[in-house]
């Protein structure tokens, strides 16, 4: 019988999952000196929004480390921000998946693509999926499937593939250009 993740059970597999394969097989972060793991600006704002119940693993919260409270996609947001850099095994599932995102629509399978917030810092970008490796790429599908089986993470990347849409929406269909 296929009985669904629980969402803190989902959450442990794909973070399993991608424990180890990363987008290349080196650091990648030496390509553009960990562009990802910095953040923006005066402020130095950036970060990963957390899947829904990964904040729980952060208690205690690491060294360099702050969860603050982010509606961006759901009104109980957290977004985890760093120093810049941190052991692998700390790192949040939107941290181990980039620069990929889960997408999904309603009714629909998740489909695994590259990110389009990530082409302002990843390097990657512009080599498409057929860039990463074979490894990583066949982890973050498998959590896909995983994440899209969880009731919890299911509702979280619905919204989070609207708000992705959203952003990236051509200006002429946003009502801001006249």
């Amino acid at each position: 019988m296929n009985t669904p993740e629980t969402t803190f059970g989902a959450l442990e597999k794909t973070r399993a999952l991608l424990s180890n394969p990363t987008p290349l097989h080196q650091d990648c972060g030496h390509l553009c000196g960990a562009s990802c793991c910095r953040g923006e600006g005066a402020e130095n704002r950036g970060g990963m929004l957390l899947y829904p119940g990964e904040e729980t693993l952060y208690v205690p919260l690491p060294e360099g480390f702050a969860i603050t409270r982010d509606t961006s996609v759901m009104p109980e947001g957290r977004l985890l921000t760093c120093r810049g850099s941190c052991f692998r095994g700390d790192r949040p599932l939107a941290c181990r998946l980039f620069p990929l995102a889960v997408f999904l629509e309603e009714g629909g399978e998740p489909t695994l693509a590259l990110d389009p917030r990530a082409w302002p810092v990843c390097p990657l970008m512009p080599s498409g999926m057929d860039g990463l490796s074979p490894e990583f790429v066949g982890a973050a599908a498998e959590a896909a499937q995983v994440l899209a089986g969880a009731p919890g993470t299911r509702e979280f990347l619905i919204r989070q593939t609207a708000h992705i849409r959203w952003l990236h929406r051509p200006l002429w269909e946003s009502g801001a250009v006249s």
